[in-house]
């Protein structure tokens, strides 16, 4: 038995649930994800770079129209406003926009990454689809056809997160270390891990865990 199979779905301490996206959620799932609010407060939707906030301000409003409260977009460049809007945060949205490594090198470059810890810290739940998943990895591993790879936030130890996941369509460059796993989450499944050890898989179908040594020749 693989030696990481204990480190499987481990997440940042903290009072809030992290929510990982295998694609854009599903209204079912915007619902289930409003539900775990634990106390009052706005959503804030987090874009890599200002060319990217049309497209958030877009998503935030599949948050804001069923839940009737508050939003704003803003760029992990945008420090200060950043931070003052996810302090306020009931629910932080980072959504699939741009590429995995773009994404990583946005949160991890700037102060987005601990502003978006702290408000885990503090109840936040903080809802991660698509690319902004796969940035919270230990890696990321792109397509064997080109060289899109590098290292990842670390939020999710031993963690290589892949989403938009089909089985049998499998082309990624295997994780760099051998005791790093994938997550595969397909479109329209989520993983949502509470503060008390809670694993939750919503959506149809399942996440695919895959070890180094069985990856796809």
């Amino acid at each position: 038995m693989p030696s990481v199979l204990p480190q499987l779905f481990r997440r940042p301490p903290g009072s809030g649930w992290l929510i990982l996206s295998g694609g854009p959620m599903p209204e079912e799932a915007v619902q289930r994800a409003l539900a775990l609010v634990m106390h009052a407060g706005s959503i804030v939707a987090v874009a890599p770079s200002p060319a990217e906030l049309s497209d958030a301000e877009f998503v935030l409003q599949k948050w804001t129209d069923p839940s009737g409260w508050a939003g704003c977009a803003v760029d992990c460049g945008a420090s200060d406003i950043l931070e003052e809007a996810l302090t306020e945060a009931a629910i932080a949205v980072l959504p699939d926009l741009s590429d995995s490594l773009h994404y990583a090198r946005a949160l991890g470059d700037s102060d987005a990454c601990d502003f978006l810890l702290a408000a885990l810290d503090s109840g936040a739940v903080i809802v991660a689809e698509g690319s902004a998943a796969e940035a919270l990895g230990e890696e990321v591993r792109g397509p064997k056809s080109n060289s899109g790879a590098g290292p990842a936030l670390r939020w999710l130890p031993g963690a290589v997160v892949q989403t938009h996941f089909a089985a049998g369509k499998d082309d990624a460059q295997p994780p760099m270390r051998k005791d790093h796993f994938r997550i595969g989450l397909p479109e329209g499944v989520s993983l949502a891990l509470g503060p008390a050890a809670e694993r939750e898989i919503w959506g149809e179908g399942k996440p695919t865990i895959t070890f180094r040594q069985w990856w796809p020749k």
